[in-house]
């Protein structure tokens, strides 16, 4: 960060009690209501939020970092060298702005934030009194769920497991998790549930 840049946000900062740090949410798979709310800066305003793959839908890539005032200001000046070059993939490109305009315009019309509560309400109570000694944790948040066991060896084979099962999983080190997409069925969720525990 350029010195001016810091003097700025330190200027910004000056405020009994706060620090010169940055709260900044990656919100590129959690973001468009896959834990429950449109955002999870909806709940905590960070100072910048990076979003993506939700934006299209999954039609086309694209992203956006978006900044509150504290930080734009800190970096809007007339010398390029000051700007803040976040440089998402895709950014700026025309034919994924529209995508992701059509995409947020359905969301809002269709509702999704409805079917995102029925969703989670459905993983909750699949998942409620789910345990096992070999279990560490079982979490759900909106429309997401993980499964963490103890020990990562336990959980080897899953995917052929659940592939069998007309699941696709993805379990990462010692964590089986979903994402479901938001135009799933009960049957097909409750499908996937069972299959995961």
């Amino acid at each position: 960060m350029q010195k001016s840049n810091v003097n700025i946000l330190k200027k910004a900062n000056k405020k009994k009690g706060c620090y010169l740090v940055l709260l900044i949410f990656d919100e590129v798979a959690t973001g468009l209501g896959r834990t429950g709310n449109r955002f999870v800066a909806d709940l905590v305003l960070p100072d910048i939020i990076v979003l993506g793959k939700a934006l299209t839908g999954g039609y086309i890539g694209n992203a956006a970092t978006v900044a509150n005032k504290k930080v734009f200001h800190a970096f809007y000046d007339e010398d390029p060298t000051h700007a803040l070059m976040h440089s998402p993939t895709f950014m700026g490109n025309p034919l994924a702005c529209a995508v992701s305009l059509c995409a947020i315009e359905i969301f809002e019309e269709e509702k999704l934030m409805d079917k995102i509560k029925r969703i989670g309400e459905i993983e909750r109570e699949e998942m409620e009194g789910f345990t096992h000694e070999k279990i560490e944790d079982v979490r759900v948040m909106g429309g997401c769920v993980c499964i963490e066991v103890r020990d990562g060896k336990d959980i080897e084979g899953f995917q052929e497991f659940a592939c069998e099962r007309g699941v696709f999983a993805r379990p990462f080190i010692k964590y089986i998790y979903s994402l479901v997409p938001y135009v799933i069925n009960e049957e097909e969720l409750r499908k996937v549930m069972r299959t995961m525990k």
